[in-house]
């Protein structure tokens, strides 16, 4: 869409040379008709003085040599046509208003008239008296012709036409002067709409598109380099907890950190999004790490400015130009967009490690397979979520034994058997419906999974069985209680038995929020539960802030306590504070004799593990439950 400046200065352009060629034309036709009104005044005031000129001439030749007076009368006739011409047609009235023409011929004409007989009759004492009068008249009739040219009136026309060309001209140097003004306004806002095009509001740095450009240059002139993208991770914290006022403060110190970084290798730098940068390196990256060690230093220490006491990891991810197809390099634009999409292959590999630490990957072939292979993923997921008669994505339960109660527990799995790439990494498929934002779509999936299990398979024991679901970051938000009602509209009785399971990481971006959430469903009768507990840095703090139902203790606890005394402690020291809490305590990954007795001995109140069982299905953990309410659980008495 254009512009509203640019379209007001068009019709500011186009406004301005139609009013100076109107003005231009309205001149040409005064100029013209000033110019045939002296012409034709010019030309009918001469005749008319030649003609009295010759009419005096041939009378006084009369006088003088007593000729024929036939040449004295032809004079007379033209003459008076003249006169008569003058005084009475329409084409000579602004003449005869003009020099005071009028009455001089009207004088002349009356005297030509008085002395008609005379001239007829040849008298040639009158006629001398009209050759004496003659002589008085044709002086003023030859002064017609000389104001014609020079007189007041001739003079006051020329003035005229100089003010009308001076009006002009002041007219044309105005509008010359606006149309210079705006002009400049239009260039001085169009070079700052190139600026926003190509540089960051806040920060000042070049953005995505001057990068771009930046990539095609170095394409074109074959030069070696590579690309880095730096990643600020939970910067999300500042804005949440500090305002976005700080977040924009820490933003700028960013840029400015990078800036003074960049600068003394002459490497670009952009913005790219919110807390997302870039540097072009012209380096082939094998001694990049000169660069990336110092920069993620003094990232961090530009960020500890604002916001202390709280680290806050750098993530970067390096592409390089000598990793590219010699076809795609070839295309510039193909080669700068597939360099920037290496690099964030590369960046989202290193936001994969711990949030605590500073991470560099560098981007390798197998990258884009996995990409490809994503994308595919989330294409076939969103099929399968759409089709409820496929079979390739479905649900295991593993049992979940408690140590006392005579109820039992499953842990819902999402499990996905793909044609061509096999048994999918159920974390996988949770991180590639989280990216396409299929989160929501596939916990609603999971949950009408467990409503059917409950009123099919388990009809008969449904009410014994307790069912935990993990949930995903975006399917834990405010619809998920709707989500939750609309599935078990028919048996809302059954949402009692439902377990959320949430990790540290959901809890600690908003805890505000997430407490509200968990109050909400527990309104509607569903227990929430801390999994993989111990294994963040800030699980203390979490259950300082938050009431759970339950934890589970990760399966690395348990695995390690036959060799590590203290993980031993550890796990015993969760159980006593959970306790005191009135949590119940959920150990993993049970899978021997051995660890079953210690756990119980320290009092977890339920087990999960492959010393009970495998992942079921929904038929195969039905017939589980049977044989285990039917023997009342030989495993735990046999200790």
């Amino acid at each position: 869409m254009v512009k509203r400046p640019l379209i007001g200065f068009i019709i500011f352009a186009f406004t301005t040379l139609a009013f100076a060629a109107s003005a231009l034309y309205q001149f040409h036709n005064a100029y013209a008709r000033q110019a045939l009104h002296t012409q034709l005044s010019a030309w009918a005031l001469a005749q008319m003085e030649l003609e009295t000129l010759e009419f005096r001439n041939e009378l006084a030749l009369y006088l003088a040599t007593a000729s024929d007076k036939q040449s004295l009368v032809l004079s007379y006739d033209i003459l008076w046509s003249r006169y008569d011409t003058f005084l009475s047609s329409q084409e000579a009235a602004p003449m005869r208003r003009t020099f005071d023409a009028q009455p001089v011929v009207q004088r002349a004409f009356r005297l030509i008239q008085q002395h008609e007989q005379a001239v007829l009759n040849g008298d040639r004492q009158r006629l001398s008296g009209l050759l004496h009068e003659m002589d008085i008249v044709l002086p003023q009739v030859r002064n017609l012709m000389v104001n014609n040219f020079t007189g007041p009136a001739a003079i006051e026309q020329r003035e005229f036409l100089q003010d009308q060309i001076k009006t002009m001209y002041a007219a044309i140097i105005i509008l010359m002067s606006l149309l210079i003004f705006f002009a400049f306004r239009l260039y001085r806002n169009s070079s700052k709409q190139q600026k926003m095009a190509w540089h960051d509001s806040l920060t000042g740095l070049p953005n995505r598109n001057y990068l771009l450009e930046y990539l095609y240059k170095a394409a074109h002139k074959k030069q070696i380099h590579t690309l880095l993208l730096i990643d600020v991770r939970r910067f999300k914290d500042i804005n949440d907890l500090m305002g976005y006022e700080q977040g924009d403060v820490a933003l700028t110190q960013l840029a400015n950190e990078l800036k003074s970084m960049c600068l003394p290798y002459g490497y670009p730098c952009a913005r790219i999004s919110s807390n997302e940068f870039a540097v072009l390196a012209y380096t082939d990256n094998r001694q990049l790490s000169f660069f990336t060690q110092p920069l993620c230093n003094a990232l961090r220490s530009a960020i500890d400015s604002v916001y202390p006491g709280h680290r806050l990891a750098v993530a970067i991810g390096v592409a390089k130009s000598l990793d590219l197809d010699d076809n795609v390099i070839r295309n510039h634009r193909q080669f700068a967009n597939q360099l920037l999409n290496n690099a964030d292959l590369a960046l989202m590999k290193a936001k994969r490690a711990p949030v605590t630490q500073d991470s560099v990957d560098i981007f390798k072939a197998e990258y884009e397979q996995e990409a490809k292979q994503r994308r595919q993923l989330r294409d076939e997921l969103k099929a399968h979520l759409d089709d409820p008669y496929q079979e390739t994505l479905y649900v295991l339960f593993q049992p979940m034994v408690a140590a006392t109660s005579r109820r039992l527990g499953c842990e819902c799995l999402i499990r996905w058997d793909h044609a061509e790439f096999g048994p999918i990494d159920p974390e996988l498929i949770v991180n590639v419906a989280e990216e396409s934002g299929l989160g929501r779509r596939l916990g609603a999936w999971l949950l009408r999974q467990v409503y059917l299990a409950l009123n099919t398979e388990w009809q008969t024991i449904n009410d014994r069985i307790d069912i935990a679901i993990n949930l995903s970051d975006s399917f834990f938000n405010e619809s998920l209680i709707a989500d939750v009602i609309t599935v078990f509209a028919d048996h809302p009785e059954q949402r009692k038995q439902l377990i959320f399971e949430v990790t540290e990481t959901m809890t600690i971006d908003d805890i505000g929020r997430f407490n509200l959430l968990m109050n909400q469903l527990r309104d509607v009768g569903i227990r929430i539960a801390l999994d993989d507990f111990g294994t963040g840095w800030s699980s203390m703090s979490v259950l300082s802030h938050l009431s759970f139902d339950k934890v589970k203790i990760d399966r690395s606890f348990v695995t390690g306590m036959a060799n590590t005394p203290r993980q031993h402690v550890l796990v015993d020291t969760i159980c006593h504070m959970a306790h005191q809490l009135d949590i119940r305590v959920v150990a993993e990954g049970v899978e021997t004799q051995e660890q079953l007795t210690s756990l119980k001995q320290m009092g977890v109140d339920e087990f999960q593990g492959y010393f009970f069982a495998k992942p079921l299905s929904a038929l195969d953990f039905y017939a589980f439950c049977i044989d285990h309410l039917n023997h009342k659980d030989k495993l735990l008495m046999n200790d």
